[in-house]
């Protein structure tokens, strides 16, 4: 048990690594999915299932949907607005 919180634990801190470094707008995400995990497994070690389901949810849907939000910011700059003729930069 022991050894498979240090794992949950190494596991965190490497996805929290993978988001910051962020070599990549995609392994950023690839990252938050492996940090939320692990802190939900983590938390799920100490015995709380209840609070580690409701972590997965919060941390995982909310900050996963503001994160894939910012990527589709990213990927096209340039949007139509409105179905006009002109052309905006996407404002966060």
């Amino acid at each position: 048990m022991t050894y498979f919180v240090l794992f949950i634990g190494l596991c965190f801190v490497l996805g929290g690594l993978a988001v910051a470094s962020n070599p990549s707008l995609y392994s950023g995400e690839a990252g938050l999915v492996l940090a939320s995990v692990a802190g939900c497994g983590w938390v799920l070690s100490l015995g709380v299932s209840l609070m580690s389901l409701v972590l997965f949810m919060v941390y995982f849907g909310g900050m996963s949907v503001d994160y894939v939000y910012s990527l589709s910011l990213l990927a096209d700059p340039f949007q139509r607005l409105g179905g006009s003729s002109c052309y905006g930069v996407g404002l966060a």
